[in-house]
């Protein structure tokens, strides 16, 4: 993980409740446990957003953080987080996710939160797609 990143990570973990520091194991502090299963999905996620962003690091501490390089703007970078991440909850991945897009030098440009009910409603039809971009793109911060 480059500097920049691991700053910004430390720092959004810290904001979080966690670390990070233990991939994979329980965090002591939240209690979470990662399972080999919502690993793996979270791979296929990476998998299939990496081409279009640029998958820079990505880890699972609870909390699903993925930091990305080659952003193209919140609402062109919604679309590609949105569609991955819809296909990994559909599958049974549940929870939070927080793609990060990074800045050249590695500071954080902006990061989005994408929840899993989101995922559900904009799955079971009572979002359209347009719905579930836009409280994607509304979550910026």
């Amino acid at each position: 993980m480059s500097t920049a990143a691991a700053l910004g990570t430390a720092a959004v973990a810290g904001c979080l409740g966690g670390t990070g520091e233990n991939e994979g194991e329980p965090d002591e502090e939240t209690g979470n446990d990662v399972s080999e299963a919502d690993r793996d999905l979270a791979a296929e996620m990476v998998d299939a957003v990496d081409d279009d962003l640029s998958v820079t690091d990505w880890e699972v501490p609870g909390m699903f953080i993925l930091d990305y390089a080659n952003s193209g703007g919140v609402e062109a970078d919604a679309p590609i987080l949105g569609s991955g991440y819809a296909d990994i909850a559909d599958r049974g991945f549940d929870r939070r996710a927080m793609p990060t897009a990074l800045l050249d030098d590695g500071s954080v440009d902006f990061m989005v939160f994408i929840e899993p009910e989101w995922a559900r409603s904009y799955l079971e039809g009572e979002w359209s797609e347009a719905e579930y971009y836009a409280r994607i793109v509304d979550s910026e911060h």
